[in-house]
């Protein structure tokens, strides 16, 4: 129940709202059981509503099978890690690159990186040499109303691209955080563990970090390291290999 608060009605607020939520709770229970009498309700994710009303947030459901252009993100917000989808898609222009989804400068940065490691290396991606001159490509983060930025989208959005340039599906249970250079290195992250918590209460099997992150998972809780397969990558080859389907 507690976390089924967290992530539906106090996102944005921090722990003082939280404390207020609770209190809340009690002070609905405290009231039932004196104009009804009897002992206190339970409180569980499917009454919740009753003391609480509508859900603020509800979480965006995940796509259960392999997409084209579709890549499971994570990403750190003040409030704890969240999956974030990235989108991507082509139509026909003159090679223009469109990174929408409130994005800040940094993420913007990723995403010019991704479009030059692309067209450096289209012919082993096995994709037209001039893509660029007849495609537009729009890539998009569709949680608007969260603020993005830091050097850790790297490789998502290289990958919906990919797969959008390639029209080869990316896993549905696989994602991933890194920041990547114009060779295609995979550079590390902060904010490891949150987004890990995030990618396992989100059902996703596999999540790929940075070769550099890998010193960090000795500090992760056991129900992550348990619940997850964790797999460091130095490339953007093997983030291609192990995402593509």
């Amino acid at each position: 129940v507690l976390k089924k608060v967290v992530s539906e009605y106090t996102r944005e607020a921090g722990v003082r709202t939280l404390e207020k939520t609770i209190a809340k709770i009690c002070r609905k229970i405290a009231f039932k059981v004196v104009e009804e009498g009897g002992d206190a309700p339970k409180v569980t994710t499917k009454n919740l509503h009753e003391f609480l009303g509508a859900p603020i947030f509800v979480d965006q459901e995940r796509e259960k099978k392999p997409q084209i252009g579709y890549v499971n993100g994570l990403a750190w917000t003040s409030v704890g890690g969240v999956v974030l989808p990235c989108e991507a898609t082509t139509m026909n222009g003159t090679g223009k690159l469109a990174l929408t989804g409130s994005l800040g400068k940094v993420m913007q940065e990723s995403g010019q990186a991704a479009m030059s490691y692309i067209r450096h290396n289209a012919k082993a991606l096995k994709i037209e040499d001039d893509f660029y001159k007849k495609l537009d490509i729009h890539v998009h983060l569709p949680e608007g109303a969260t603020p993005k930025d830091g050097p850790s989208a790297g490789i998502t959005m290289t990958l919906a691209m990919v797969s959008i340039l390639t029209n080869r599906k990316v896993r549905s249970d696989i994602a991933m955080t890194g920041e990547i250079t114009l060779r295609g290195r995979v550079l590390p992250i902060g904010g490891l563990k949150e987004k890990l918590l995030a990618a396992l209460s989100n059902g996703i099997k596999e999540v790929l970090i940075p070769k550099g992150n890998e010193k960090d998972i000795a500090e992760l809780p056991d129900i992550v390291k348990e619940g997850l397969i964790i797999t460091p990558v130095k490339t953007m080859d093997e983030v291609l290999a192990k995402a593509l389907v």
